[in-house]
């Protein structure tokens, strides 16, 4: 932990005390397995209570983990913000290849402090502005930048008003049909 690196205004930001009795660094990785565990626990439960009951659970074994000491508050607070984002994310792929990256950045984060992760970060977005999918670049419209582009991303029209074709396809036809 390093709070002299944080501006006065965060100095909120970051646990306060310095001897805990698990390291940060396994108390993420023991939240992510208890996220794991309560999701597969509420997949298998047969019940329409089964998502509510999780919920309390959850809370209930947060509450309790920060009681006892085990876990810090900001601990809980990070991972049941990332846990919101990986429920609300709509493909499981892409909630599951969102959780790899951050235990990818957390691990980098916990070997080489700051510099992790900055060069982790560097690394995923290099890696994502190289790939490719179906022989598109996969940030497209950001990377290459195409204005015009990102533009109809932002601001969506309906499908009959939207009356050209993407030109990162390269389509025969430019206008669609009516």
């Amino acid at each position: 932990m390093r709070p002299e690196l944080l501006p006065d205004n965060l100095a909120f930001i970051g646990p306060n005390e310095k001897d805990y009795a698990i390291p940060v660094f396994l108390q993420f990785l023991f939240a992510e397995l208890g996220i794991d565990l309560m999701r597969m626990a509420a997949i298998h439960t047969p019940t329409p209570l089964a998502t509510a009951l999780g919920l309390v659970a959850a809370i209930l074994i947060g509450q309790i983990a920060i009681d006892v000491g085990l876990f810090l508050p900001e601990v809980i607070l990070y991972l049941s913000v990332a846990a919101v984002g990986m429920f609300a994310t709509p493909s499981y792929e892409l909630s599951i290849a969102n959780k790899m990256l951050r235990i990818f950045l957390l691990l980098l984060v916990f070997l080489f402090k700051i510099p992790g992760f900055v060069i982790g970060c560097t690394l995923i977005f290099v890696s994502l502005a190289v790939m490719k999918s179906l022989k598109t670049p996969y940030l497209w419209p950001l990377v290459p930048f195409n204005f015009k582009a990102l533009m109809s991303i932002v601001f969506r029209y309906t499908s009959l008003m939207n009356k050209t074709r993407p030109s990162i396809v390269h389509p025969r036809n430019k206008k669609k049909q009516p």
